[in-house]
């Protein structure tokens, strides 16, 4: 029986290709003898060792060290596996990171398309407090970058230049805040679009004008959703929470 194999049968049985096995060779991690005709015969102690070589890889050993981890004694070995568990603990947490900021684009894609069809509807704002943001602030900064979703711009909607650009706050925070959510304010929802390519003109005074057909409005806090283009444009996606009284309300100018 024929124990010697090509290159194409090994890289088949091991499902790798055959460039990797070349490359591998080449890199001195084992080695192969030609017949007379040449070519490279495998036999069944080097489909073996290429089998070691892609267990190591899957491992996550780096090529260079392949041969180096072969050589191990049992402490060496056990060393090196706990160092490797330590780094794929690492980046395990950094995917784990990665995944919880895209399902939260992913939300936020879906929270665009909601409000396109659904506006002007009551919810509770769902963070506690913002603070002024200035983005010579490095802590802030770095939050803003973990999640834009947390960048807030702040208006008196009765005199839009009073827009101030913040930040939520994180619970813990010792940080004075410039809004504080209040207990049992009403607040109603819109989308706001924002055409980063003129100067962020934006929506919002039209919006505010459908709502203040019904209501008396106060505080308005835009929370940032997306980028994307839209008819062409690229626009800011924000989703407003203005806080509302009823028209007749008797005494609202205080809470104002």
């Amino acid at each position: 029986m024929d124990d010697s194999f090509t290159i194409g049968k090994i890289a088949q049985l091991l499902d790798i290709p055959a460039a990797t096995i070349r490359y591998w060779e080449e890199q001195g991690l084992f080695s192969v003898k030609k017949g007379h005709n040449r070519y490279r015969r495998y036999d069944l102690g080097d489909l073996i060792r290429v089998a070691d070589v892609v267990s190591l890889r899957n491992l996550g050993i780096p090529i260079k060290q392949v041969t180096q981890f072969q050589a191990c004694t049992l402490d060496q070995y056990q060393q090196s596996l706990l160092e490797l568990e330590h780094k794929l603990n690492d980046k395990l947490a950094a995917y784990q990171r990665r995944l919880r900021r895209t399902l939260r684009q992913k939300q936020c894609a879906g929270e665009v398309l909601r409000l396109q069809t659904q506006e002007f509807q009551p919810e509770e704002v769902p963070f506690q407090a913002v603070a002024a943001f200035d983005y010579r602030e490095q802590d802030k900064l770095l939050q803003y970058c973990g999640d834009p979703t947390v960048y807030v711009r702040y208006f008196d909607s009765r005199d839009l230049s009073t827009e101030t650009r913040c930040i939520i706050l994180p619970p813990d925070s010792g940080e004075g805040p410039l809004w504080t959510r209040p207990e049992g304010g009403t607040f109603l929802t819109f989308l706001i679009r924002e055409l980063v390519h003129h100067d962020y003109r934006s929506d919002v005074e039209e919006k505010l004008a459908v709502v203040q057909r019904r209501y008396r409005t106060g505080k308005l806090l835009a929370q940032y959703l997306l980028t994307a283009m839209e008819g062409g444009e690229l626009t800011d996606y924000l989703k407003a929470y203005v806080e509302v009284w009823p028209l007749d309300s008797p005494g609202m100018e205080d809470a104002l």
